[in-house]
């Protein structure tokens, strides 16, 4: 099946970009989920805990641990949450910014070093089948609660 394939490949690619990731900025000190976590922030705005989690479709605490760390590195910054006092947003700090952008063009420029041999009208259409899926998957895991 088609959809099995797409699902083995999409896996593997993650745990590659992921090991990827580490190793191309091993000597900042962040982890891919560490880099989720700026990113997410970076593209989306500042946000709470549980909203970053749900974003990633991970658990609070997973989210948490990380910004904990951001946090410490000064990266990340809590700001006041009108709507709720106990759930701080969470922000970048000029820093926190400063360092995901640099560390979005260091991958850029890594991946265009890189031989893939496929053209770009073909990325472009893997990443919109890619995000048909997700909206897929996305909108069965809600229907599904």
């Amino acid at each position: 099946m088609l959809g099995t394939r797409l699902l083995d490949e999409t896996r593997l690619l993650f745990h590659a970009l992921r090991q990827w990731s580490d190793r191309l900025h091993a000597e900042l000190g962040a982890t891919a989920a560490m880099r989720g976590v700026l990113e997410l922030i970076l593209l989306d705005g500042p946000a709470t805990v549980p909203k970053m989690a749900r974003a990633r479709g991970v658990s609070r605490q997973q989210v948490q641990q990380q910004v904990d760390a951001l946090l410490e590195r000064g990266l990340l910054e809590r700001q006041d949450n009108p709507a709720h006092r106990r759930s701080a947003i969470i922000a970048l700090t000029d820093k926190g910014r400063a360092l995901t952008q640099n560390m979005r063009s260091e991958e850029l420029h890594a991946l265009s070093r890189m031989q893939v041999g496929v053209s770009d009208a073909a990325t472009l259409e893997a990443s919109q089948v890619l995000s048909e899926w997700r909206t897929a998957v996305r909108r069965d895991t809600a229907s599904r609660l």
